[in-house]
């Protein structure tokens, strides 16, 4: 068995036992899915129409072949998450926290290592295929199919990742549940699994590959902080590794404009420009909500540091 095949064992795994799930579920989601789409196409004919031929039109190749593709399935779990969140948060305002000490252990635990796979997967397909660092045109080529599993894979996460919040919740920790943290893990969800829908090759790897480097450090702290492990200097900077990231995404997003539509509007052979346009939107939404909890931060921790100060005098 060659080296690649070894290393995409995790990732067949899961796309297999996502489409075992699939299964499972489809008896119970499909009567609701077909009376929601026959409403739609009731009230707005028109509008529905002209969405599913702009969702036939914009997939990839490779859509048919990777599960939890379904935008109604997505749907789903977006209504989900939130409506666990703020449920949650109602039920937990009558109820003593739990203790979900083992339970972030393993979360943190998982995230770091499936973080971890991502990363190092991503850029060895990357390397394996002559990726360069930016400009990398969408491969709808059968080769293309083993970065469209790993990005695959890092759509996916973004549903591991929804129990942060959940862990907040159980802990009564409300002032974590800020409308960025809940904004941030429900839009991400939504647009890797269009990244994945739509182009889940080329300039798609690395945002893929940067996120999951800067995850092994988060969930990396988070993970020391339930083993006790003094750590706690990484703290202050997990944010400006976050708010870097968003950055270095916003130059590749920039570049790539600038060299597929001014220096080469003549290639055929590009990243889908809707695409690469989002990417640079969100990175700059993603900027200011991040500075703007940076800085709310810091000052938090000036002020607890004035408290602390007048308690010993």
């Amino acid at each position: 068995m060659s080296s690649n095949n070894l290393i995409s064992i995790p990732v067949d795994f899961l796309i297999e036992f996502a489409k075992i799930f699939g299964n499972i579920c489809d008896p119970f989601i499909t009567p609701l899915e077909n009376m929601v789409k026959s409403n739609l196409q009731t009230l707005f004919p028109s509008f529905y129409n002209d969405a599913v031929e702009f969702l036939e039109t914009s997939q990839s190749p490779f859509t048919s072949r990777l599960p939890l593709m379904n935008p109604f399935h997505v749907l789903m779990f977006c209504l989900a998450y939130l409506t666990i969140v703020f449920t949650g948060k109602q039920i937990m305002a009558n109820h003593t926290k739990f203790s979900v000490k083992n339970l972030s252990m393993v979360h943190n635990f998982f995230l770091v290592t499936l973080s971890a796979y991502m990363c190092t997967t991503t850029l060895y397909e990357a390397w394996r295929q002559g990726y360069s660092l930016f400009t990398n045109p969408e491969d709808r080529s059968e080769k293309g199919f083993q970065m469209a599993k790993y990005v695959w894979l890092f759509y996916v996460s973004k549903i591991a990742e929804f129990m942060d919040t959940f862990i907040m919740v159980l802990k009564k920790n409300n002032h974590q549940i800020t409308f960025l943290h809940v904004y941030h893990h429900t839009s991400i969800f939504i647009i890797w699994w269009w990244v994945t829908y739509v182009a889940p090759t080329g300039e798609a790897y690395f945002s893929a590959a940067l996120n999951s480097a800067v995850h092994v450090v988060m969930y990396g702290y988070y993970l020391s902080t339930t083993l006790s492990i003094p750590i706690r200097f990484i703290k202050r900077y997990i944010t400006l590794f976050q708010m870097t990231q968003f950055t270095l995404m916003m130059i590749q997003a920039s570049y790539d404009i600038y060299y597929f539509k001014v220096l080469h509007p003549e290639l055929e052979e590009t990243y889908p420009f809707g695409l690469t346009l989002i990417l640079w939107i969100y990175m700059w939404t993603m900027l200011g909500l991040f500075a703007n909890f940076f800085r709310a931060d810091r000052k938090r921790e000036a002020e607890a540091r004035t408290k602390n100060a007048k308690k010993i005098k």
